[in-house]
């Protein structure tokens, strides 16, 4: 079987490079990419170039798919799926977009992305038609200048894209909320989070040696996304947490370091677990502490249940913990961290002479999540404080 492929350049970094593939079984014209507007996501800018012509059509047999585009530098390093024609356009069709509506762009690289080059890089990804509004709505709020994406992809500190999908999609899509529900095995929750990093790839160039200035980086760059399990009566769900109405479904990115396990098994009190939790959220190591940034609490169940039964509500945990993550300038300095004044990250202590790990309760996004055991909740920590890049939401339309 042979699959055609258009393949297109653009110069970057003063040398030519093929950094996006569509999906045609023809040799059919893409435009370049517009010049941003600095007033809008959504809107192309006038002085869009001239559209570069198609270099080459790719055909490759389908046992030879993976090598060729390895050698490419076209995939994460794992196996990917023909973007045949008839594929992207199922996605398309799904999604009610045509092909060259703008999703967003990042003003920065000059560079803005379409559904037709999100929907090639979804279906590589491993998405069926069904996945992609909600992969739609993840990009989307990738590309809110709020999140502000060239920072998060270009950094050294090696950001994943983590999302968190609240709503009725998690049932629809059947995403992996209890058992290794950061874990593996769940088709929905892999191929919408690796979408996003291909498009980051391939779209925006975000790749080693190249936009992604990673030092270390972390397995969650491959995919990272998490589906909100129902929490215990009477909490809501995150996306009515952030506004939404229970019927919507919804889906946050926040750029993370990697998970940390928390393991509290013997302690009844909900003042000790949270304290557990504290300790994880205000570990000196972590870039953000001291200058305050976001984070994703995720509660496993038998945590969650006790603090429902203790009476506790979500809020209350957001402002403990706010309040039990700060640290005193002395911890930090213990660690070797420098504490910075009159520079971008201004650590002088608060008022009772501390500094946070958060920059606020509202910046903690509180997850049930996770399969029955011991007792095992976890901490996403943001990979940068909040002047950097913030959590954006998005509304997964249509489903």
């Amino acid at each position: 079987m042979l699959i055609g492929l258009t393949i297109h350049n653009f110069k970057r970094f003063g040398e030519a490079e093929i950094v996006r593939v569509a999906q045609s079984t023809r040799c059919s014209q893409d435009s370049r990419l517009p010049t941003p507007s600095p007033e809008a996501v959504s809107v192309p800018s006038a002085e869009t170039p001239e559209p570069l012509p198609a270099l080459d059509t790719l055909d490759v047999d389908e046992e030879n798919l993976y090598e060729e585009f390895c050698a490419r530098g076209w995939t994460d390093g794992l196996p990917v799926v023909a973007p045949t024609e008839e594929r992207v356009a199922a996605l398309l069709e799904r999604a009610v977009l045509s092909p060259d509506a703008v999703l967003g762009e990042i003003p920065h690289l000059r560079r803005s992305l379409t559904a037709r080059a999100s929907a090639a890089n979804a279906v590589m990804a491993g998405c069926a038609p069904m996945h992609f509004p909600l992969a739609v709505a993840a990009l989307r709020a990738m590309l809110d200048p709020a999140f502000n994406a060239h920072t998060v992809m270009s950094s050294t500190g090696g950001a994943a894209f983590c999302l968190l999908v609240s709503g009725p999609i998690t049932v629809e899509l059947e995403m992996a909320t209890r058992n290794d529900a950061l874990g593996i095995g769940a088709r929905s929750n892999a191929v919408v989070g690796r979408t996003l990093r291909l498009v980051a790839r391939n779209v925006f160039d975000a790749r080693a040696g190249h936009l992604d200035g990673s030092s270390i980086g972390h397995p969650g760059k491959f995919t990272m996304c998490l589906a909100e399990d129902a929490p215990p009566t009477p909490w809501r769900t995150l996306n009515c947490e952030l506004g939404y109405d229970e019927e919507d479904s919804t889906v946050t990115i926040l750029g993370t370091e990697a998970p940390r396990q928390v393991a509290n098994l013997l302690n009844p009190s909900p003042e000790g677990i949270l304290l557990t939790m504290a300790s994880a959220m205000r570990l000196p190591a972590t870039f953000p502490v001291g200058k305050g940034g976001q984070g994703v609490v995720v509660l496993g169940p038998e945590h969650a249940a006790l603090l429902v039964d203790a009476g506790w509500s979500r809020s209350d945990v957001r402002e403990f913990l706010a309040e039990a993550s700060r640290v005193d300038p002395s911890e930090l300095q213990a660690a070797g961290v420098i504490i910075e004044e009159g520079s971008q990250h201004d650590m002088r202590p608060g008022v009772d002479g501390r500094l946070p790990a958060v920059r606020s309760p509202k910046d903690i996004f509180l997850v049930t999540a996770g399969g029955h055991g011991a007792g095992w909740s976890a901490y996403i920590p943001a990979w940068a404080p909040l002047q950097h890049s913030m959590a954006t939401t998005w509304l997964v339309t249509p489903r």
